[in-house]
């Protein structure tokens, strides 16, 4: 039997989360959408029994890795073989940000799934002006083959990209520099007792889908079945304890009338515990709550770094006049004076110039003892607005390795033999450096590049 590590105690789960901290499961993060892709793809393709997507984000024509097709393509396969394929479509209700890239429950839609004969059921859930976030694989739910994947990868061509960042294919449409062209992002796989807490989520949603008895709401339309709440889940399969957490909107389903905000307090828990650093990786780092909290962990001698996109989306500048995002940039700004900060935008030189690398990732490690990775961003509408999930686990060798293969990434030297701090330090150096370097048109080493706080997404 496992027990649960003394890191539970060191940095506490989230007494607001409904499903509790789960002992016992084997935990891999998959860095980068070529790595996750290809293992979501060949556990689709191997699935004997059921397949259960929640898809926020999605280009039609993305291919996944090995020449496996599109989305539909990987999911008319499972179905051919039999297996009760599930996804659920986030329906933009209202929603103006990025809304283009989704798959909303319309008559187009239902044109195309009809134009390829689909035989899967579809459903399509909407949360007023707020988003379906969630990103979510769950394949064999229920079996001793079950095997999940939570993250915040989106389905689309630039989500694709390997670690390397090559330059994108200008034959897949991409223009140079184009934004969301060559993203850095995260998933992970979980196998093991916490698995359960996925499936009862996605019965959640399925069940109580919005959209699920209006017309192109459902595909086919009313001959979608519900789903049965999972009754066991599969034993113990490793030694990581691991926690789904959640932010749902209060009465949005039956099963949560108050809602869950256990990301929100998972993150100050840990960045509260925070001994030696902090490392993020985000595509929105506009939280205000969650940057006084790191202000106070540099007043401790914490390091902080945090990994954002250099060209983030033009929707956060446009948005500044709001208070709440005025007052986090403002927060964001002030983390400039410590010297134990630092704030990066990963980019790579190409022959034409600097390019950057998309960072879309949603992900946190504290001190090589605790990390999570999801789909939540770090801003007050992520906690209280989208649905989201994260996966948080506490395992100091898998914490300690998924913290050893960012850096390595990022700054482009082996950290795996380093204590957390030391390789932070390091990192940091490397960032200030290639700063300096791309100010001179120099070669970079590796991604990290340090910017400044006070005029980022501005």
């Amino acid at each position: 039997m496992v027990t649960a590590p003394d890191d539970l105690v060191r940095i506490p789960p989230p007494t607001g989360a409904i499903f509790p901290p789960r002992p016992g499961n084997h935990v891999e993060p998959l860095v980068d959408g070529a790595s996750a892709f290809d293992r979501i793809a060949a556990a689709v393709e191997a699935a004997t029994t059921s397949v259960m997507v929640c898809v926020a984000f999605l280009e039609v024509d993305a291919r996944f890795p090995g020449g496996r097709g599109t989305f539909f393509d990987l999911m008319d396969g499972a179905a051919s073989r039999g297996v009760d394929v599930r996804v659920l479509f986030w329906h933009p209700e209202g929603h103006g940000v990025g809304a283009e890239d989704t798959f909303p429950g319309t008559e187009s839609s239902g044109r195309l799934l009809g134009g390829r004969s689909t035989s899967w059921q579809a459903r399509w859930d909407a949360v007023g002006r707020q988003c379906q976030h969630q990103k979510a694989w769950l394949v064999d739910a229920g079996t001793d083959d079950e095997v999940a994947f939570v993250g915040g990868i989106n389905i689309t061509r630039g989500s694709m990209a390997g670690s390397d960042h090559a330059e994108p294919d200008p034959e897949l449409g991409f223009t140079r520099g184009e934004r969301y062209s060559n993203v850095h992002d995260v998933h992970c796989l979980v196998r093991g007792p916490v698995a359960i807490d996925v499936h009862e989520n996605f019965v959640m949603r399925w069940n109580g889908a919005s959209e699920r008895g209006r017309r192109h709401g459902s595909w086919p339309h009313g001959r979608t079945e519900d789903l049965s709440a999972p009754v066991a889940g599969t034993g113990e399969v490793g030694t990581t304890t691991a926690q789904i957490q959640r932010s749902v909107l209060p009465g949005l389903y039956s099963e949560l009338p108050d809602g869950e905000n256990s990301v929100r307090e998972q993150y100050l828990l840990a960045i509260t515990a925070a001994r030696d650093y902090v490392y993020i990786e985000d595509q929105i780092l506009l939280s205000r709550v969650v940057l006084v909290a790191l202000r106070d962990a540099l007043e401790r001698g914490v390091l902080v770094m945090a990994s954002v996109p250099g060209d983030p989306m033009p929707e956060l500048a446009a948005a500044r006049a709001h208070p709440g995002i005025a007052a986090a940039y403002d927060a964001l700004a002030a983390l400039g004076a410590y010297e134990g900060f630092c704030l990066s935008a990963p980019c790579t030189r190409r022959e034409w110039g600097y390019e950057e690398v998309y960072v879309h990732a949603k992900t946190a490690v504290v001190d090589d003892r605790w990390a999570t990775i999801g789909s939540t961003n770090l801003v007050f509408s992520s906690f209280q607005g989208d649905t989201e999930m994260n996966i948080s686990f506490w395992d100091a060798e898998v914490a300690r390795a998924f913290r050893a293969r960012q850096v390595d990434e990022q700054g482009g030297f082996p950290s795996v033999g380093m204590d957390g701090r030391t390789a932070m330090a390091r990192l940091m150096e490397v960032a200030r450096e290639n700063s300096r370097r791309r100010k001179a048109g120099e070669d970079l080493n590796a991604f990290a590049c340090a910017i400044q706080p006070a005029g980022w997404a501005t």
